[in-house]
């Protein structure tokens, strides 16, 4: 099946907006640390698996790189 750039942008903003929402973080704080640890990229690459969870385990997974590169949220 081939996705495309529309439904991998549309999960970036989905998972974007919950990060922001969850961490209670400024869009500027949140833009900052997804580029930080390339988790734009991450969903991109990944979204074959990602779109088949909820939105919610996959900003876990964010999450949880996030922690492991040492940043708290």
């Amino acid at each position: 099946m081939s996705y495309t750039m529309t439904d991998i942008h549309h999960m970036q903003v989905w998972i974007f907006r919950k990060a922001q929402v969850k961490w209670n973080v400024s869009p500027q704080k949140c833009v900052q640390l997804f580029k930080k640890h390339e988790i734009f990229k991450y969903i991109s690459e990944c979204y074959e698996l990602l779109h088949v969870s909820s939105y919610d385990s996959a900003l876990a997974d964010v999450e949880e790189i996030l922690r492991a590169n040492g940043d708290r949220i």
